[in-house]
């Protein structure tokens, strides 16, 4: 599919934005003048039974830091979805920003391709965008209108394979932008993260039917209903033990759940009530990690179920970790969705 650029009158407004992943950034945050400048931006830096917290400052205030990953480059991208840019850290934290060409477009996920480039999602302008380590940005129109992508993984295909919470489908990009769409048999379920997973499909979570989803890399559908009844599943990655592991959000009682390939489902819940987890990965370490964006902390999770919780270096501040990711480094790193910052979480003084 050739690249194109959206008229004016063909965006998204943000008023409209009434879709799970940017009910935040459409409620809370705010569009501001951007301020490049590309420099180390050390924010804090905490210690905590042998887990160092490292935090640093994007150069544009209220930049909103949604989706992240670790890229081919060796650093780690991640969205700045209130200033419609891509942000680029390198492992000592100096951050560059990268404009986007569609204006509030809401760059919410992002992931590494086969193809050695980056590729994010543009919920608002509805396109799935492709960024070169060298920063040059392509844009491809998903041809659903009002598609709304959100999550967006690597597949075992060497495809892009991302959600569209507005049409209910998922949707497959080939490095050279051809798309292809494949509607969920559920109605209304909003799919919103999706991971490739260790059996060769790829996983997704549907938060408003309570269940997790797979799919062939040829477009087969099967749906697990989760067994909380007040389960609102958010994000989903491959665990270390040959599972998946998503975290849960729904009701009051807050969990991490895992789940098999076969679709048996263990749930864990978390020590903190309405803890808020959000984001979840695989650490080095052999563990899941985890955000909890109510209580300003980050997760860890053994795969026999052992939880520990550590704080942010100033907790009480509100800063609401979002998304996490294993990066080339060794190390988490996190987006700080109010905060303005992006974390960095090393294990026992090492690489985690």
């Amino acid at each position: 599919m050739p690249e194109t650029t959206l008229s004016p009158s063909r965006r998204r407004p943000l008023g409209r934005c009434r879709r799970l992943a940017v009910l935040l950034a459409c409620g809370v945050l705010g569009l501001t003048a951007p301020a490049l400048a590309p420099a180390p931006a050390f924010a804090g830096q905490g210690t905590t039974g042998g887990v160092r917290i490292t935090e640093f400052t994007p150069p544009t205030p209220d930049s909103g830091p949604v989706g992240i990953t670790g890229g081919p480059d060796g650093n780690v991208w991640f969205t700045e979805q209130a200033i419609n840019k891509i942000g680029r850290i390198t492992p000592r934290g100096r951050i560059t920003e990268f404009p986007l060409p569609t204006p509030d477009s809401l760059p919410d996920d992002i992931a590494a391709g086969a193809d050695g480039k980056l590729w994010f999602t543009e919920p608002s302008s509805n396109r799935i965008g492709r960024i070169t380590p060298r920063g040059r940005v392509t844009e491809f129109l998903v041809p659903t209108p009002d598609a709304f992508p959100l999550g967006i993984t690597g597949g075992p295909d060497g495809n892009v394979w991302f959600t569209e919470n507005g049409s209910n489908s998922i949707g497959r990009i080939t490095p050279r932008g051809r798309i292809r769409e494949f509607p969920l048999p559920t109605p209304d379920s909003f799919p919103y993260r999706i991971t490739a997973g260790p059996d060769g499909n790829l996983w997704f979570t549907m938060p408003f039917s309570n269940r997790i989803g797979r799919i062939t890399p040829h477009g087969k559908v099967t749906e697990f209903q989760l067994p909380n009844p007040e389960g609102a599943p958010f994000n989903i990655t491959a665990g270390p033990d040959g599972n998946l592991w998503f975290t849960d959000g729904g009701g009051l009682n807050h969990e991490i759940g895992r789940i098999t390939p076969r679709g048996k489902v263990t749930r864990f819940p978390l020590p903190t009530p309405n803890s808020g987890p959000i984001g979840i990965t695989t650490g080095r370490d052999g563990n899941l990690w985890f955000t909890e964006s109510n209580v300003d902390r980050i997760g860890r999770i053994t795969p026999r179920g052992r939880i520990t919780e550590f704080p942010l270096p100033a907790p009480g501040e509100g800063r609401t970790p979002f998304h996490i990711a294993s990066a080339p480094d060794g190390n988490l790193w996190f987006t700080e969705l109010i905060g303005n910052r992006v974390g960095r979480v090393t294990v026992g003084g090492r690489p985690g």
